[in-house]
């Protein structure tokens, strides 16, 4: 319980896979929806670029992460 409450774990980085899997879910749907509201070519854009455009946003919250850890690492003197 006091790791909650101290901030010196973190969270977030758990939840980034749960963001990510909704994202895809989420492009994946609206280029449906647009598929199904007459513009194919537009939807299946969506499809294609959405997860992309979900996956490098992904990976640069976990690159932030990363650098947070080894900035940490570096400040305790400890070997990357």
């Amino acid at each position: 319980m006091r790791n909650l409450f101290s901030f010196d774990t973190l969270m977030t980085p758990a939840f980034i896979h749960v963001v990510y899997g909704l994202g895809i879910a989420v492009a994946v749907l609206a280029g449906v929806g647009s598929i199904l509201g007459g513009s194919i070519v537009k939807g299946l854009l969506i499809i294609v670029v959405g997860p992309i455009f979900v996956r490098v946003g992904c990976e640069v919250l976990i690159v932030l992460f990363h650098i947070n850890d080894h900035l940490a690492a570096i400040r305790a003197g400890k070997n990357i």
